[in-house]
């Protein structure tokens, strides 16, 4: 009858009973604990992050820096007559970042028949609909306005989508995502088109007629760069 076969275990219970391996057992699972706690951390740590950059959290001011392009011109227009004038806008204007804002027109004349007692004539203007890159429909335009005592007539067209040059706050994970909406080419570029009319009024005294008027036109054109901070 063979004999049973033992599992010789008094190897194991040395290992145990000796002081100095069970000092090494103890600092190799500490090592191990402590690597595991530190690479836990690190997860949860990245893990945050890249939460961060998916859900766009982090906090940015965007402010504007302009400039403002001016075109003068004068026309002199008979009564009851009206006259277009074209300013073509493109990217030559453009100073580099630079996007169109918006355009404002300013209408001024003066009574200029030197005739005494010669009423103000009135001035009508109009910025023309027409193919440029605008934003047509915006309700702070002011597109037409006229004139009976000599004041200036204002006109406005916004160009680029929501621009009104305040600072305003976004959230997002980079600068150059902040940005995106703010740097979208084309809009402002095509002719710029006024009509102006005039409607002279004569003076009381005969034989003194006033028959025309000059009108002067200054073009405000605002170009704007966006800019990021958090």
């Amino acid at each position: 009858m063979s004999e049973e076969s033992t599992l010789d275990l008094s190897g194991m219970e040395e290992l145990f009973d000796d002081p100095t391996a069970n000092k090494i057992t103890a600092g190799i699972v500490a090592f191990f604990l402590v690597f595991l706690a530190l690479n836990s951390l690190d997860l949860i740590s990245n893990n945050e992050n890249v939460r961060s950059i998916v859900d766009g959290d982090t906090d940015w001011s965007i402010g504007f820096e302009e400039q403002i392009l001016t075109i003068t011109d004068s026309v002199i227009i008979g009564d009851g007559d009206s006259e277009i004038r074209v300013f073509s806008i493109d990217e030559s204007l453009l100073t580099d970042g630079y996007r169109f804002g918006g355009i404002s027109v300013t209408l001024s004349y003066t009574e200029t028949s030197g005739t005494p007692l010669d009423p103000a004539d009135s001035v009508f203007g109009t910025i023309i609909r027409n193919d440029l890159n605008a934003q047509w429909d915006d309700e702070n335009n002011s597109l037409s306005g006229s004139s009976n005592d000599g004041s200036q007539i204002d006109l406005d067209l916004r160009t680029y989508p929501s621009y009104d040059g305040q600072d305003t706050n976004t959230t997002g994970y980079n600068e150059i995502q902040v940005l995106e909406e703010w740097m979208l080419d084309g809009f402002g570029f095509g002719e710029l088109q006024i009509e102006i009319g005039v409607e002279t009024s004569s003076s009381p005294i005969p034989g003194q007629n006033d028959n025309e008027e000059e009108v002067n036109i200054t073009v405000e054109i605002v170009t704007f760069k966006a800019i990021a901070t958090n």
